[in-house]
């Protein structure tokens, strides 16, 4: 998996290389529908998996929520690297980072996790690969266990075309990464085949004058 990720890797190495370690300090994100979210997916749960996890920022948050077992899991060394280190500042919660792709979910047990976290990585992996995270992240949490799916905007056939953005093949594009365009409704449809959707809602990000998707999930 890592070959046809080479550019992604490269990318998100250089922008963690150069990031500041800095500790987390408050468990408020500034954005009100995420740190609803955030509320939602730790409430009850002591382990708690970030797939895609990047600098461990969103993990460390989960522990001043309550979260006592934290796995974070990321194709870039360097994210894992900064996010080792960011642990350390923690005076709460236990902290495993892992570098590597969806075989690193194999060293997870069947339904071991209380919830898991997935923030715009399964729209930047290939379909199949995006289905098969999804296929492992219902293997390994429990019963009735939470999920928390943040997705990209959904770009019309305007905006591609407007922005030059490259046409890999059908709705996968390259925007710089990879991007698994779907509608909210394919993504429901998508979601669905896993989890039962109890929720949705748009995050904006004023700083990107844009819109996330954001969806809270439970495995039934």
């Amino acid at each position: 998996m890592e070959n046809q990720y080479k550019k992604c890797m490269e990318y998100w190495d250089t922008i963690f290389k150069k990031e500041e370690v800095k500790k987390t300090s408050g468990k408020e994100t500034g954005n009100q529908v995420l740190d609803e979210g955030l509320a939602w997916i730790t409430y009850d749960s002591e382990t708690i998996l970030d797939f895609g996890c990047g600098n461990g920022s969103v993990l460390c948050l989960c522990a001043l929520y309550g979260t006592r077992v934290h796995i974070g899991i990321d194709l870039s060394s360097k994210a894992i690297e900064k996010a080792k280190l960011k642990s350390e500042y923690m005076n709460t919660g236990e902290y495993q980072f892992f570098c590597g792709s969806i075989e690193e979910l194999n060293h997870i047990e069947d339904e071991t996790v209380d919830a898991v976290i997935l923030f715009n990585i399964v729209d930047n992996l290939y379909p199949e690969d995006g289905e098969k995270l999804l296929s492992e992240v219902h293997r390994v949490v429990k019963k009735q266990g939470k999920v928390l799916i943040k997705l990209n905007p959904y770009l019309t056939k305007e905006q591609i075309k407007e922005w030059n953005i490259k046409v890999i093949k059908d709705n996968v594009l390259d925007d710089g990464l990879i991007l698994w365009n779907n509608t909210t409704k394919n993504w429901e449809r998508i979601i669905g085949q896993y989890f039962g959707i109890k929720k949705k809602q748009n995050v904006y990000y004023e700083e990107y004058d844009q819109y996330n998707r954001l969806f809270w999930a439970e495995k039934n």
